[in-house]
């Protein structure tokens, strides 16, 4: 890997994978990697998590000991909270900006084709948009195939929609056409009238990678991993935030895999430190959690209160959930799931899964605010 060097003539805190940075300078802006650089401090602090995350989870299994609640008189690792003050909602949260009040139908995909032409790559983006869905969460984690350069196709193809670039706009009328062909044929009308407006009509949400994940491009200058949060979170926000505010359109990241409050405390440091790099202000960014591990649902009000001004909702899933009970339970020989299709949102621990979250998003802040809840998915 090439150590690059900054504008002002300071060596950078990381490594880029060499003649990555060339071929994607849309995408690694100096205003960009300008970010990272400022974010790159946070690297160790999470390493030390993940750390601590495997620790509990060996710790768990070798005293044969069930998940349980923080200690209500503690305060949340990272922050000044106390617990007890999480549960309670004596915390100030987020206002829902109006693009995210009517959520009603969110679609979720990659951005992003691999090893195709961008002409055809971006045509994700065009489907996404035009798909009438409140909102799309464009997933740079699990949908997107994590090869090569996809998670950087992914980023530019998004930079190019948002920006509303030529490029995209030719293609997006093409899948327009394309799709009120479809619809005639089988539907006998139309279902697009006004493609261009069709467009803002969907709420754009950014799945960054999770916590856990090493970015395949950026190094840390001592050869460890770089956390893939920072770097998607930086690349997606510096690169997109003027096109969406100048739109009236909210700047929002999904957070997968936060198994603690402690993690989301990460997250929200994060998250207002690049918001202070660019002059926002904090809470501009807004995030959604989704809840996938078992872990994280004895924490919901602590993970919310962490997140502050940053959070606006949950999202509930299913087989990532199912798997974390049964990795949570693997030490009990006694604990036997039943077959996973009969496991549906409202079995047994899924049905309480659910209820917690519905519990925790109508619990108000200090300033009477509840949160959103998005989810809840079937066997298909």
């Amino acid at each position: 890997m090439a150590l690059l060097a900054t504008d002002c003539g300071t060596d950078l805190p990381f490594k880029i994978r060499a003649g990555v940075q060339q071929r994607y300078s849309d995408v690694y802006t100096p205003e960009a990697i300008e970010a990272i650089a400022t974010l790159s401090h946070l690297a160790a602090k999470r390493s030390d998590l993940m750390t601590s995350r495997t620790a509990r989870r060996l710790a768990r299994i070798a005293n044969r000991q069930p998940i349980g609640f923080l200690d209500p008189d503690s305060r949340i690792a990272g922050t000044d909270i106390l617990v007890s003050d999480a549960r309670a909602g004596r915390f100030v949260g987020s206002t829902i900006p109006a693009d995210l009040q009517q959520q009603w139908i969110q679609g979720t995909g990659p951005a992003a084709k691999p090893s195709v032409p961008l002409e055809n790559s971006i045509r994700n983006v065009a489907y996404a948009l035009l798909s009438g869905a409140d909102g799309w969460m464009f997933d740079g984690e699990d949908a997107l195939g994590q090869i090569d350069t996809m998670s950087l196709d992914n980023q530019r193809n998004l930079k190019l929609a948002i920006a509303k670039d030529p490029i995209f706009l030719k293609v997006a009328q093409e899948v327009a056409d394309e799709m009120n062909r479809w619809a005639s044929g089988f539907l006998g009308r139309e279902i697009i009238s006004d493609w261009r407006k069709q467009l803002d009509s969907t709420t754009k949400i950014f799945r960054a990678r999770g916590m856990h994940l090493d970015d395949r491009h950026i190094q840390c200058k001592d050869g460890n991993g770089f956390p893939a949060s920072i770097v998607d979170a930086s690349l997606y926000v510096v690169n997109n935030y003027k096109n969406l505010i100048q739109a009236g359109s909210s700047l929002v990241l999904y957070l997968p895999k936060i198994q603690t409050a402690q993690e989301a405390a990460w997250w929200n440091e994060m998250i207002t430190a690049l918001e202070q790099h660019l002059g926002l202000a904090v809470g501009t960014v807004k995030t959604y959690v989704l809840v996938e591990q078992l872990e994280a649902a004895y924490q919901l009000m602590e993970i919310r209160a962490a997140l502050g001004l940053h959070f606006v909702g949950f999202n509930t899933g299913r087989w990532d959930y199912i798997n974390a009970v049964s990795d949570a339970m693997c030490w009990d020989r006694s604990f036997i799931n039943p077959n996973i299709d009969v496991i549906t949102m409202t079995y047994g621990y899924m049905r309480n899964y659910e209820d917690r979250v519905r519990r925790a998003v109508n619990t108000p802040d200090l300033r009477g605010q509840c949160a959103l809840w998005q989810g809840g998915m079937e066997p298909n």
